[in-house]
């Protein structure tokens, strides 16, 4: 059993978590062994996301004047959050892969930038891009006008050049 202060830690932290993180997934794991949630949280820290166990009534605390206040419903049965700060959709697409891997796992929402999200969005966004290859794509299209623009460069270059060596030529041949 948690002493009083250690349960202000808590609150205190994970307070500050769900302020500062936008990004928060719930789960139930009822009948998980030890074993399959080392194996889950270890892929969910490789995706930089903290993954933790806590009381649903200190959940519920912590959540007190955050936006995760509006999915304190959540917080019952046994009870685990994943927070992260950047990529939502590696830590939805390793939760969609657990769900099929371990039936036991069940999605309950969460919120993702202030949006509140249930089970169902949340396995569509792991169908999305990660947003390394988003940014990838984005650069993509941002450089192919740029290349398209310094080939025409080069072009009117090596015809100017033609051009400039044309005119030499007919020069060194009326001098002659």
């Amino acid at each position: 059993m948690l002493s009083r202060t250690v349960k202000e830690e808590i609150v205190k932290e994970y307070g500050e978590k769900f302020k500062t993180n936008p990004f928060l997934f719930v789960v139930e794991y009822k009948g998980l062994t030890v074993k399959e949630m080392e194996l889950l949280r270890a892929k969910l820290r490789k995706n930089q996301a903290d993954f933790k166990v806590l009381k649903n009534t200190l959940l519920r605390i912590a959540s007190r004047e955050t936006e995760v206040e509006r999915i304190k419903d959540l917080f019952e049965g046994p009870t685990a959050v994943a927070i992260c700060k950047d990529d939502p959709v590696s830590v939805a697409k390793v939760f969609a892969e657990s769900v099929k891997e371990l039936p036991v796992l069940k999605l309950k929402g969460g919120i993702i930038e202030g949006r509140v999200v249930d089970a169902d969005e949340m396995i569509k966004l792991s169908k999305l891009p990660s947003k390394q290859v988003l940014f990838s794509q984005l650069l993509g299209l941002l450089s192919s006008p740029l290349g398209n623009f310094m080939g025409t460069l080069k072009e009117l270059q090596r015809r100017l050049l033609y051009a400039l060596n044309a005119v030499k030529e007919i020069k060194a041949k009326e001098e002659k």
